[in-house]
């Protein structure tokens, strides 16, 4: 399971678009994802934690939407511009 997060998070961030404000809020929306994974992971998840995360998912989803058919190069040069 933590792999599954881990590569949605990471698909997240390899997405990206010509608007460097969305790719940056994309791959701010991953990290939070795969941060909030990665405490799930450290303890018993509670109805509460599975709603957080289909929020956070749904919100890396909606903001990653415009990057999912972007070149990896060019979404590499996006990223380095967030940084």
């Amino acid at each position: 399971m933590k792999i599954i997060f881990f590569s949605i998070s990471l698909l997240a961030l390899l997405v990206s678009c010509s608007d460097n404000t969305k790719i940056c809020d994309c791959l701010e929306a991953g990290e939070k994802l795969q941060s909030f994974s990665v405490k799930m992971f450290t303890r018993e998840a509670s109805s509460k934690d599975l709603t957080e995360m289909k929020r956070l998912k749904k919100e890396q989803t909606q903001k990653c939407k415009d990057f999912q058919t972007m070149d990896g190069k060019k979404m590499l040069e996006l990223k380095e511009e967030c940084e």
